[in-house]
């Protein structure tokens, strides 16, 4: 019952708290079949939250087995369709039994033809890199078709999910969906020696999340590869609206520099880190960012006026929205300890505040104003959004005016040294072997 009330609230908070949300090639999974979601992991529950809020169809989730020692909790993370996964740390083989009972339920919802997404790391971690896979998955995929032989087919759906910045909000989202992998093709092989299909479902599914996640191999490379992406985005600016989009395209372009940089010699690192440490510490002295140096920066005009006839507005909107976002940051900075769970935590608290504060408001509204309060609450909400894109706007605009500022020598020399970093990496995609992961 929880689950189809909370579903459109999670919705309308998850596209305020970041630019974008890119999901590509949803289309690959099937409709009206079995079907389990096989993503990565690395943030503790948002990933779930955004397919549950924008895929079209109920998802059930695999949870770990610690979040239901209450009986409170049990029954509401219940009625949002998660079930317990309990790991030897979480209260020894005894508790591991009762993942029986867990299987029994998945096997259930695939024989019904619904959909179960999976975190196949089966921890998270806050890092560009896919963990070794728990087996889990392939265990249900074939578990299932080989208890419910009638069902014919299990489809396992590769999900590669990537945070330009995942714990921080207002950052972009780039979801991509593989070809399913069908788990009647290893059932001769399970039946014979079923470790050996498990291992070989879940090897191959590793290697379809690689294909669409942003993997950077060695954690030395993490800056380097942060800053080459900063400069590729800048030259690929996104229009704010819509939100949600189909589309691949930002995905390429991120996968593409971050298999770049894995391949490359060191001796080309050490050069890109040469001249991006220098070209960096310019733009820090001089408070700009890369975007205003990029060629496909295009000014904002206007933005000054538009700025000034909206500050009222923007006053509304940041004053009425301060107490819940205020009282979730004061959660996650008592609370939190784990960067993996700060932004999630964050963005829930934050989704209760506003439901009680609008709730507070509601009240006031309909007493003072009657049925007019209603649409009362839903423009304060709408200038709560306002003030996060003003407050965006007058970044670019500070960015633009400093930027105006610096003589025209030194913007030039920018643009240079930014040139010459830009050529330099794309004359190392053309030269360095491509290599199959």
């Amino acid at each position: 019952m929880l689950y189809p009330i909370t579903r459109p609230m999670a919705a309308l908070a998850i596209k305020a708290n970041y630019k974008k949300i890119k999901m590509s090639n949803a289309d690959r999974i099937p409709k009206g079949k079995p079907v389990i979601l096989a993503a990565n992991h690395p943030t503790a529950f948002i990933e779930p939250c955004i397919l549950a809020c924008f895929l079209d169809r109920p998802l059930y989730f695999l949870v770990r087995g610690d979040f239901f020692k209450k009986s409170f909790y049990d029954k509401l993370l219940r009625n949002l369709h998660m079930l317990p996964v309990y790991r030897m740390r979480d209260g020894g083989y005894s508790n591991l039994k009762q993942n029986y009972a867990t299987f029994e339920s998945c096997f259930q919802a695939l024989r019904e033809n619904k959909t179960i997404m999976i975190l196949a790391e089966g921890r998270c971690i806050h890092e560009k890199r896919l963990r070794p896979l728990r087996k889990g998955t392939a265990r249900i995929a074939l578990g299932a078709l080989d208890k419910n032989p009638e069902i014919g087919e299990v489809y396992v759906v590769p999900v590669g999910v990537n945070y330009t910045y995942a714990d921080q909000s207002r950052s972009e989202v780039l979801i991509d969906f593989g070809h399913p992998i069908l788990a009647s093709e290893y059932m001769e092989s399970y039946n014979a020696q079923p470790n050996a299909a498990i291992s070989a479902i879940t090897d191959d599914l590793r290697e379809e999340m690689l294909e669409r996640i942003v993997v950077i191999e060695a954690p030395n490379d993490e800056e380097l590869t942060e800053r080459l992406l900063v400069m590729h985005r800048s030259d690929h600016p996104e229009d704010r609206f819509p939100v949600l989009e189909q589309d691949r395209s930002r995905l390429e372009m991120e996968l593409d520099v971050a298999n770049t940089v894995n391949r490359i010699e060191e001796e080309d690192k050490n050069q890109l880190w040469s001249w991006l440490d220098l070209y960096f510490e310019k733009l820090d002295a001089l408070g700009l960012e890369d975007q205003v140096v990029s060629r496909h920066y295009e000014k904002s005009g206007g933005l000054g006026v538009q700025l000034a006839v909206g500050l009222p507005f923007f006053l509304i909107g940041a004053l009425w929205s301060y107490p819940p976002l205020k009282l979730a940051k004061w959660v996650v900075d008592k609370n939190v300890r784990s960067i993996e769970f700060y932004e999630p935590v964050r963005l829930a608290v934050g989704i209760g505040a506003f439901l009680i504060w609008a709730i507070v408001w509601l009240l006031i509204g309909t007493s003072a104003l009657g049925w007019w309060g209603i649409p009362l609450v839903a423009i304060l909400f709408l200038l709560g959004y306002y003030a996060v894109i003003y407050r965006e706007q007058y970044r670019t605009l500070q960015l633009e005016r400093r930027f105006v500022k610096v003589d025209e020598n030194t913007r030039e020399s920018l643009r240079e040294d930014r040139q010459k970093i830009l050529s330099f990496f794309k004359q190392l995609k053309t030269t360095q072997p491509s290599e199959e992961k």
